[in-house]
């Protein structure tokens, strides 16, 4: 179809921009597809175009149409982002609803990378946590969705679109080491959330979306450096040099708190010093002073040591260990004579029982007769009588030993328990006379270590100065070193100008096209920053203002990216920027560069997504540009054609 002619007064504010022509934009999406289950015909089937597309839900009019909001304007961009390669469509709340309803749906899209269609399948139902996920090259969605899916990855899709596109950026993606973090920090950028606002160039994903984007857990600088990457505004000699510099910075300030810590300790000791001694830490001479008094006190120290304390030592150890065994022998003959006694008592009372019946055993046979006549037994029982007299005289000769063993060691025991008083007392005397002699010795010795310490105190002092010297010195010596990597970075970063120049200029341009009232663009490149800014006269808002450097700052790097001068793929997405405070003009005017992007080349060498509830120029409201129309209600307008 016939382009739009536009007026003169947009070409003159691009004049000089040069787009290479080429078959179109190196990644795009053709086509997404939602299903409500694998088995049944596509909920959504949306052809999207190279150049311009827009997302339309009409906000709500005077006539009582429904609102725009709700109808899935930003669903739509974060499945355009799940079928790129995030690994999240939507908020847990709003996943969790669309499982609910949709159990077994599935997105998918054609992705087009350097003219060669790739077929993303992606569940986004009960089953995308865990279910199967496909990126394959060639094929059709629907043989995939209706079939095996060959594998369960997106990183076939993320990691040819590093390899074709940002070769030289994404190893030093500051976001590990993996070609997929790379691209999403990248697809971050080119894709940022609406509810960053349009807050700052370099804000892209919100927490509120949960989105798992790597680019979430990235610092400031750490996005910084993405975009200069993207962009070739930072090459490998700065990024060398700026690491190197880095490295320098960390050993200055580790010398630097070496320092800061032989300085406390030799403040402390200079203040101890001082207690003892006396002089004043401030006075130079104060260290050859406190040697001399240390030393002088050592001296002296040595000198009040007993020389027989060794030998008093020894004698004290000796003597306590005698008396020691001496008690240690008499507690182990009482231990003894304690275990005999009851022995000999147990003896005692069995033969006080057998020795009276013995006797009467005896007395009988000495008149032996018959139990059962009563007649006298003939001589030759006296045989047993003899024996009877036997037994008793063992018996009364047993206890008499027995008694006398006992009386023996009573008596032993009596004498035993005087000498253990006696043994005890003595023992306990030399173990406190050595004690004595040792608390005497250890008080000796720790004076005299003490006085030692303090010689080797103040023999050390001076060595604090040296060494303190030493780690000044050395983060000197490193802070000079950092400043030379940082001049060499500053130098590679100014060979770097050229890009970050034409950048500007297509900002300035940029800007001229959306506000053709005279305002200045420019874009400046830090360390440590890269600043758009923009010269404007009128009251336009703060907010205003920020939201149309970030949109013309965006812009610029896709016009940048049309000259084949980024490792960017030439796809931006912008979810509803009129929320972010972007006047009514300018917006309308947004539309138009984009409109007048397409006419400079024989094909489109970007897709600009673009989802709005503002009503878009009334030419740009149906075929080919509008691709997909949304209204909160009824339910079957909505995205997912139902309430969820």
């Amino acid at each position: 179809m016939p382009k739009p002619s536009q007026p003169d007064l947009f070409a003159a504010s691009l004049e000089g921009f040069t787009p290479l022509n080429g078959d179109g934009p190196r990644l795009w999406i053709r086509r997404m597809v939602i299903w409500n289950s694998p088995d049944d015909a596509p909920i959504r089937d949306i052809t999207l175009r190279k150049g311009l597309n827009i997302v339309w839900s009409p906000d709500a009019d005077a006539d009582g149409a429904p609102m725009g909001h709700g109808g899935g304007k930003t669903s739509f961009c974060r499945l355009i982002r799940y079928c790129l390669g995030e690994d999240s469509f939507g908020t847990d709340l709003q996943r969790q609803r669309i499982a609910a309803a949709m159990p077994a749906a599935y997105v998918g899209a054609e992705v087009m990378l350097d003219g060669e269609q790739w077929n993303v399948i992606r569940p986004i139902g009960a089953g995308a946590g865990g279910g199967s996920h496909c990126a394959i090259r060639g094929g059709t969605l629907e043989s995939l969705v209706q079939g095996e899916l060959p594998n369960s990855t997106m990183g076939p899709l993320r990691q040819a679109i590093v390899k074709k596109v940002m070769p030289l950026s994404a190893p030093h993606m500051p976001v590990g080491s993996s070609s997929d973090d790379a691209w999403e920090a990248a697809l971050a950028w080119m894709t940022r959330d609406q509810e960053c606002r349009l807050r700052d160039i370099l804000e892209w994903r919100s927490s509120e979306t949960q989105s798992r984007s790597p680019s979430r857990n990235m610092s400031k600088p750490d996005r910084l450096k993405v975009v200069r990457l993207l962009l070739k505004a930072l090459q490998q000699d700065e990024i060398d040099a700026t690491r190197r510099a880095q490295g320098h910075k960390q050993r200055a300030e580790e010398a630097t708190r070496r320092k800061q810590r032989v300085e406390w300790l030799r403040d402390d000791i200079a203040r101890n010093l001082s207690e003892i001694f006396g002089g004043d830490p401030a006075d130079e001479t104060a260290p050859d002073f406190w040697a001399n008094r240390a030393n002088a006190a050592a001296s002296a120290q040595r000198l009040s040591v007993d020389p027989q304390i060794d030998q008093k030592l020894a004698d004290g150890r000796s003597l306590c260990d005698e008396k020691e065994a001496h008690l240690q022998k008499i507690k182990t003959r009482l231990a003894e004579i304690d275990a005999v006694l009851p022995e000999l008592n147990n003896l005692l009372r069995i033969l006080g029982e057998k020795v009276p019946r013995a006797s009467l055993d005896a007395l009988d046979a000495s008149d032996p007769r018959c139990l059962s006549c009563g007649q006298s037994l003939p001589p030759d029982a006296r045989i047993f009588i003899d024996q009877q007299q036997g037994i008793l005289n063992g018996l009364i000769a047993e206890q008499k030993d027995a008694e006398d063993r006992r009386n023996s060691l009573l008596s032993e025991q009596q004498v035993a328990r005087a000498d253990l008083a006696l043994a005890q007392q003595q023992f306990d005397q030399a173990k406190a006379a050595l004690a004595s002699l040792q608390q005497k010795a250890k008080e000796t010795a720790d004076s005299l270590a003490s006085a030692t310490g303090y010689v080797t105190l103040t023999t050390r002092y001076p060595e604090y100065l040296r060494e303190i010297t030493r780690h000044d010195a050395e983060a000197k010596r490193e802070l000079e070193l950092e400043a030379n990597e940082r001049r060499a970075a500053n130098d590679t970063r100014a060979a770097s100008q050229d890009i970050v120049q034409r950048l500007s200029e297509l900002f300035h341009m940029t800007v001229q096209f959306l506000i053709p009232d005279g305002p200045a663009g420019r874009v400046l490149l830090t360390e440590n920053d890269i600043r758009p800014d923009v010269g404007l006269h009128g009251d336009l808002t703060t907010a205003a203002v920020d939201s149309l450097k970030v949109v013309a700052f965006d812009l610029a790097a896709l016009l940048l990216t049309m000259e084949g001068k980024t490792e960017l793929p030439g796809l931006w997405l912008h979810d509803s920027p009129r929320e972010a405070d972007l006047g009514l003009v300018i917006y309308h005017r947004l539309f138009e560069l984009a409109l007048w992007l397409e006419t400079q080349t024989d094909a489109p060498q970007f897709q600009y997504i673009l989802t709005t509830t503002t009503a878009p120029p009334e030419k740009l409201r149906g075929d080919p540009w509008r691709v997909l129309q949304l209204s909160s209600a009824p339910s079957d307008r909505r995205l997912f054609r139902r309430d969820l």
